[in-house]
């Protein structure tokens, strides 16, 4: 394997190998990239921040040229030397045309050039949605700018990737949860998105997406000139980027909710094939919808903690077929491009995962393969931070002949048969070819059956779904019409659900049919109360099952249910009970999820306790003062225990007993360790220096203390302990170099992420608060005025608000380092590269 600076003979040995790349705009801490044996990483660019920006998108012209965005900024041409030559690139920027604000439109999160134009998905700036841009006068400029389709949203979780179909005739793109659906959609094949919850949602305990509902993210379809635009797929989080394989098979790379880790409804990092009509289960707070939701569809690979941004298919690339055929999926947070390796299974695919690249102050964000060298081309960058272009050409003996395209899944026609169906113009013959496909084996087969019936009005086909024996058939059947059915139909959807015996169903069927009950409720209301008691006596006697995942359905469906023995059924199991993620270790610090999820449902639960019952119940809370989450984790918990005093408990000094019994104690205060000093007013320059010759012979122990003496710990999360208002900063070291830390630190309002920023509210009576808003609920605002003491709370009426608007200012003080002595500044910053590791090579 090779890496190289454009000189030959920096050879390497078998297995990963690493190099230290140093860069010329970034002398404090060396770039570091691994590269697989047989590759070979070259640095094609170092962007100049300050003129150039940080660059998060990136396509090929026709001429080879590649064309990158800078995430604040313009457009950049970069003409690229070839494989081996010495040649430096050439990097030009590109006249912006105006956006509707009659100025140069700002940074695109997509990028795409198809039939001679530039598309841009512009995100913020009063211009986000989907841009063409044309050069009509000849000069390789770009002087016409067109909005093809608004799309309202904006900042980290708004409008982002673009992908042009295999055949070239349609566009596709992606925009993450806080986006709104295009202007005036002329179809959609995901219909009736809803929350579908059966007990109340818990929004996130720092308001994060509060109020933000279904459809969450999307893929949208549009032809080229944007004229008929389809919602295409929906229910992702913040999925950055699409991408077909060569079968024309579209698939992406989503994002996890990160704080909720710890919780029953976090989901990991995942690749999702996207399907025609598909629903893949986003929902704010803890609504998240479970992967195995009949009425959603599951993950190719999940993968863990990260950040997803760009992916894409070695189709075209020069490499062995392997990965000519792997799609690629690039990981901000964690500095990593992966290889996804797809297995066909079924009408879908599963993956095995690959570690491609990997690196430190990598915070990867675009990837191409160019088609005039069969090369990936790389970018890193985002919130300003450093961008470099780099190229991974293979050098190894391996053939790189092109690949025979991967055979499609074997079910690929059948489930493509069943989309058609879902599309605009079919008829009652739709349902009549769909219908047998209910009661296929296949999921990705059902689903698309169950969606073509959905599009044909709920009468057409109502009575065959009611007298439909197969179970499987049934179940499907029975799912579609209490999600597009009448309301006066309750009674006998009711009916012929109560025909199948839980028990005797195989375990196959059981969640399925759990979940048709739920949506006959959410859909349809609650019944009378005698239906609800004949109902839960019904289940009761079926919980708990060997299924842990269904016992947390039946948990929730009985409480509902207002069934007089679920908490003394479920109670006792907050100790006892197995967890669904982990059964076999257990530790003090690890969450048993499963035992939260029964939590989570008896917080509403008001029938069937006794002060024996609640004294158990209570006292679990106090029980799990060890376990340690992400972010959200601690406010869950302390909002799941506030709303059970206040549901369970009628009696004020039981209520108040209660309430001290499930304090958990408070943990003993750490001895803080006090800087010695003497400090300074530092720079980042000053940090940048005080690394220049690498961080070697650290001591980690002063680094862990100093990180709680500049209270970075009370406001960040870090290695699995440690604040919530700030983000999570384990993986620092992966995607910052030190300069790029150090602005962060000392310039903490130089770039502020929309998912930390906090307001400037005007009140009508005069006043003026700024903080960040943590709570609204009951007509008032509870505005967090200080990050170093994030509990306190100042309540504001929301009548008395004039406006809000974004503050400019990062609720971080400035100046948290200067106490540091320089080795105490180094220790931290060691500290915060490694990521919290003892056993890393800087101590």
């Amino acid at each position: 394997m090779k890496h190289s600076l454009f000189c030959p003979g920096l050879a390497c040995s078998l297995g990963l190998a690493l190099l230290v790349i140093p860069l010329a705009a970034a002398p404090d801490e060396a770039i570091q990239i691994q590269v697989l044996p047989g590759f070979q990483a070259d640095l094609i660019y170092t962007v100049p921040k300050d003129s150039q920006g940080s660059w998060v998108a990136m396509t090929e012209d026709d001429k080879g040229r590649l064309i990158t965005s800078d995430q604040f900024g313009g457009l950049f041409r970069v003409t690229v030397p070839a494989i081996g030559s010495r040649e430096p690139a050439k990097v030009e920027p590109l006249r912006m045309p105006n956006g509707n604000a009659g100025k140069p439109l700002p940074g695109a999160q997509g990028m795409l050039y198809a039939a001679g134009s530039l598309y841009l998905m512009i995100n913020g700036g009063g211009n986000s949605g989907l841009w063409r841009l044309r050069d009509t006068d000849g000069d390789d400029q770009f002087d016409s700018a067109e909005c093809l389709r608004k799309c309202p949203g904006g900042g980290e979780h708004g409008p982002h990737g673009i992908a042009l179909s295999p055949d070239g005739k349609s566009i596709y793109f992606a925009a993450g949860n806080m986006s709104k659906l295009p202007d005036n959609p002329g179809f959609s094949r995901p219909i009736a998105a809803s929350e579908d919850h059966l007990t109340p949602r818990l929004w996130d305990p720092s308001g994060f997406c509060k109020g933000i509902l279904a459809p969450g993210g999307y893929v949208c379809k549009t032809d080229l000139d944007g004229k008929r635009v389809e919602l295409f797929a929906a229910g992702f989080r913040n999925h950055y980027d699409i991408a077909f394989d060569p079968n024309g098979e579209l698939f992406t790379f989503d994002s996890d909710m990160e704080w909720d880790l710890g919780l029953p409804w976090y989901m990991p990092i995942r690749v999702n094939h996207v399907v025609s009509g598909g629903e893949y289960g986003w929902r704010s707070g803890a609504g998240r919808w479970p992967a195995y939701y009949a009425d959603s569809l599951p993950a190719v690979v999940d993968v863990g903690l990260g950040s997803p941004t760009g992916v894409l298919f070695g189709s075209g690339a020069k490499y062995p077929a392997k990965y000519q055929r792997a799609l690629f999926g690039l990981d901000w947070a964690f500095g990593k491009i992966w290889a996804f390796h797809l297995h066909p299974d079924g009408a879908t695919f599963k993956a095995d995962k690959e570690e491609f690249v990997t690196g430190k102050a990598l915070p990867f964000t675009d990837a191409l393969i160019r088609q005039h060298d069969g090369a990936m081309y790389f970018i890193t960058g985002g919130r300003k931070s450093q961008s470099v272009l780099y190229r991974i050409s293979y050098t190894g003996q391996d053939s790189t002949a092109p690949a025979a395209k991967i055979a499609p899944a074997p079910l690929t026609q059948l489930r493509r048969e069943m989309e058609a169906l879902q599309e605009l113009g079919n008829g009652p013959e739709a349902v009549a070819k769909a219908w047998p496909a209910l009661a296929h084996p296949d999921r990705f087969i059902r689903f698309a059956a169950r969606v073509a019936i959905e599009h044909q009005p709920a009468a057409q086909w109502a009575d065959r779904a009611l007298a439909e024996t197969q179970p499987q058939a049934a179940i499907e059947a029975l799912i579609a019409l209490a999600r597009l059915g009448d309301k006066p139909l309750q009674p006998r959807l009711i009916a012929a659900l109560e025909r199948f015996d839980f028990a005797q169903l195989p375990a196959a069927l059981q969640l399925p049919y759990l979940r048709a009950w739920q949506l006959t409720f959410t859909r349809m209301g609650k019944p009378a109360p005698e239906v609800c008691a004949r109902l839960a006596d019904l289940f009761a006697p079926q919980f708990p099952t060997a299924d842990l995942l269904a016992n947390r359905e039946l948990v929730t469906l009985l409480v509902y249910l207002d069934s007089p023995t679920i908490v003394a059924q479920t109670v006792p199991l907050l100790d006892a009970t197995m967890d669904v993620a982990n059964p076999w270790a257990k530790n003090d610090r690890q969450p048993n999820c499963q035992a939260i999820a029964y939590a989570y449902a008896l917080r509403v639960a008001r029938n069937g306790w006794n002060p024996v019952l609640r004294q158990m119940f209570f006292s679990w809370f106090s029980r799990t003062n060890k376990w340690r989450g992400a972010n959200s984790y601690a406010g869950y918990l302390d909002n799941i225990r506030t709303l059970a005093l206040a549901n369970c408990v009628t009696d004020a000094g039981e209520r108040a007993t209660l309430a001290t019994l499930s304090q958990a104690p408070a943990p003993a205060a750490a001895e803080l360790v006090l800087p010695k000093g003497p400090g300074k007013n530092y720079s980042a320059d000053d940090i940048a220096a005080l690394a220049k010759d690498g961080l070697t012979g650290r001591n980690f122990a002063q680094g862990k203390a100093m990180f709680s003496s500049c209270l970075c710990i009370n406001c960040h999360h870090f290695n699995g302990t440690g604040g919530n208002v700030g983000p999570d900063i384990t993986a620092a070291g992966s995607r910052y170099s030190v300069r790029d830390l150090a602005e962060n630190i000392v310039e903490p309002s130089k770039i502020i992420s929309d998912l930390y920023q906090s307001e400037q509210i005007d009140l009508k009576d005069g006043g003026q608060i700024t903080g960040r808003v943590a709570v609204e609920e009951e007509g008032k605002l509870y505005v967090m005025v200080s990050a170093l003491t994030p509990d306190v709370r100042v309540p504001i009426a929301a009548a008395n608000v004039k406006s809000r608007q974004p503050c400019k200012i990062s609720m971080m003080p400035p100046g948290l380092l200067n106490a540091l002595n320089p080795d105490e500044l180094r220790d931290l910053l060691a500290y915060l590269l490694s990521g919290g590791d003892p056993k890393d090579s800087r101590f």
